[in-house]
């Protein structure tokens, strides 16, 4: 079975460090790059980090560097969530690998030329890069076959009280991704907040023998210790859900629906408006996720990780 070509578009973020190393694990992608984007932490942070994480893999990765801004907006991070490095509790050695002489949205569209027709996206940031180059390049929407990105919520938000933190830093971008016609599949809040590590879950890849599985498992730990103070269940895996979609489309279920992401109003910018009730004559565009199998993700993230010990 030939591979599926990835890049993975990233701020990495605590648990985009989970979900990059699950992608790498995995036989059945052939990851052909990690696209860097400021959100998380800023894009010099972030675009470390995804070579600390490549380095730790042992895998040959390309890193293309992104987004340092969103296209109108002030940058904002979330380090007060991932720590002043964002990576946590966690400290990765300092890369040697160089860069790749292109930057990201030109990455990403060679990667898309070579894949011809083929290539799929996981969007773990911001959707900045994949705008830009959608703008840059309008023939490059024929040429990515879907794009699943972690991000939005139709019920509720996290950074504000109706926008979740990847779209509110860059409404703009998001919108012209939504618009753009490629397949798209939303793991927004609505799915990644029923989807739980455990302390009990944990301690299994806690158990394992590589620096991978230890690098995860303390950062499945830091999550759930954060979230301590008003979430007794475990670790939301936000990211890692996303990651797990690539991997097994099967592990959320998913509504086809319209939805719109509002620029304008202070108080709701950012927001993901989907037209639940199909109120409106808008064609859907969005395939949004709507509810995830918890067991079928903890088996996917295991299987995954222990590929490490090989």
């Amino acid at each position: 079975m030939s591979k599926i070509p990835i890049i993975i578009d990233t701020d990495p973020g605590t648990d985009d460090a989970t979900a990059i190393l699950m992608c790498l694990g995995c036989d059945k992608l052939d990851i052909r790059a990690i696209t860097t984007v400021a959100g998380n932490v800023g894009i010099e942070k972030a675009s470390n980090n995804a070579r600390k994480i490549v380095e730790l893999s042992g895998k040959d990765i390309k890193v293309a560097v992104g987004a340092k801004t969103p296209i109108i907006r002030e940058v904002i991070d979330a380090e007060f969530v991932h720590g002043s490095t964002g990576l946590g509790n966690v400290t990765l050695n300092e890369p040697t690998i160089a860069y790749y002489e292109k930057d990201a949205v030109d990455t990403i569209y060679e990667e898309a030329m070579i894949a011809d027709g083929k290539l799929k996206i996981l969007a773990l940031g911001p959707l900045t890069n994949i705008a830009v180059a959608l703008l840059k390049y309008p023939q490059l929407k024929d040429k990515i076959e879907s794009i699943v990105f972690m991000g939005g919520a139709i019920n509720h938000g996290n950074v504000t009280s109706s926008a979740e933190f990847n779209i509110y830093v860059d409404p703009e971008a998001a919108k012209i991704v939504f618009e753009s016609g490629i397949h798209l599949v939303m793991v927004g809040l609505d799915v990644t907040h029923n989807t739980i590590v455990t302390q009990e879950e944990n301690k299994r890849i806690h158990k394992l023998n590589s620096q991978v599985a230890q690098v995860v498992a303390k950062l499945i730990d830091y999550t759930i210790d954060r979230e301590s103070p008003y979430n007794q269940l475990g670790g939301v895996m936000h990211d890692p859900l996303a990651a797990a979609v690539i991997i097994d489309s099967s592990v959320i279920e998913t509504e086809f629906y319209h939805v719109d992401v509002e620029l304008k109003s202070d108080i709701t910018r950012g927001k993901t408006v989907a037209d639940v009730f199909r109120v409106t004559d808008n064609k859907p565009n969005i395939h949004v996720g709507i509810k995830s199998d918890n067991k079928k993700f903890i088996d996917i993230l295991e299987r995954t990780i222990l590929t490490y010990e090989v």
